[in-house]
């Protein structure tokens, strides 16, 4: 077997092989990577983290020409670190460390086809890229309009465009979840989520969108994917840090999942419990959100149970 670690980035895939370390360009094609691992005899095994929008040629390049593959939970990487003891955080040691899991699992799996789940990605990607820009022109709008010699023109077209976006969200938001009635299993899926109080239309369709990327985790994997599981920093007796989210994975699941809280706290028995207790113990409003939102993340067991959330409902924290 041939097992590749591969560390990616924006711009460039450093890759290693147990004998040499490489760079490739992180291009939409990979056309140089994949060039690279068709030379290769036997069996190909490529090692990666996901890393949102970063990592989809390799994953695309990974299911079309059938190369297995080891897909690591972003909290993988600092453990793995920590066990080869604690070498600082460079791409070149990441793709070390990526390489080593490969030899010591064996050949990875074939990633499976789901035109569905790229589909969902690709609009609500969309979704959340006009969201922000309608938020920043909302925001250069009210702080224009409290200038008197800001022209009656500039203001008029800032409204305008902030409708346009609006628009434009609703319009996306309404695709990804006609995309979802398509499909027998996701609009079930959908169905149930939003069965769940605090859960609305938006987070729904994030959910069905994230659970089918990530088909073979557990809840607990997911919230480190999707980067609101706390770290903690201990080393020895000295070092004892303050546990914190790391914040890999999509950031926009991340926020609309924290945005839902608003929502849950208030209709969500659960969800309150959890928020009002950690509030009572003196925790900022911030963390309670957070672990509000991972809690939350129990529509993980609803959507693959196929059961109803009230059979399912969770207690306590």
């Amino acid at each position: 077997m041939y097992c590749i670690g591969i560390d990616v980035s924006k711009q460039e895939l450093v890759t290693y092989d147990g004998e040499r370390r490489r760079t490739f360009p992180n291009t939409a094609d990979l056309e140089e990577l994949a060039a690279f691992l068709k030379k290769k005899d036997g069996e190909v095994t490529v090692v990666f983290e996901p890393t949102s929008t970063y990592s989809r040629p390799l994953e695309l390049l990974c299911r079309t020409r059938k190369v297995r593959c080891w897909c690591l939970n972003p909290r993988d990487i600092p453990q793995l670190r920590e066990v080869s003891q604690g070498r600082s955080k460079t791409d070149r040691t990441d793709a070390e460390l990526l390489w080593q899991y490969g030899q010591d699992h064996g050949p990875g799996q074939l990633l499976e086809e789901d035109n569905l789940g790229r589909a969902l990605k690709a609009s609500l990607s969309c979704y959340a890229q006009a969201q922000k820009a309608r938020i920043a022109c909302q925001e250069l709008l009210e702080a224009l309009s409290h200038d008197p010699t800001t022209p009656t023109g500039l203001i008029e077209d800032l409204r305008e465009e902030t409708k346009r976006l609006k628009a434009r969200e609703k319009r996306e938001l309404a695709h990804a979840q006609a995309l979802i009635e398509k499909d027998e299993r996701a609009r079930k899926g959908f169905a149930s989520l939003f069965e769940i109080p605090g859960i609305g239309g938006l987070t729904a369709t994030v959910l069905v969108a994230l659970f089918r990327r990530y088909p073979g985790t557990n809840r607990k994997e997911i919230a480190a994917l999707v980067g609101m599981d706390p770290a903690e920093h201990r080393s020895g007796s000295s070092v004892h840090g303050r546990a914190r989210i790391e914040k890999p994975g999509d950031g926009f699941v991340r926020k609309t999942l924290y945005e839902a809280t608003l929502a849950a706290v208030r209709y969500n028995p659960a969800v309150r419990a959890l928020y009002e207790r950690l509030k009572a113990k003196g925790k900022p409003e911030k963390a309670a959100r957070i672990a509000a939102a991972r809690k939350l993340l129990f529509a993980h067991a609803v959507y693959h149970s196929g059961q109803p959330y009230q059979t399912l409902e969770p207690s306590g924290g």
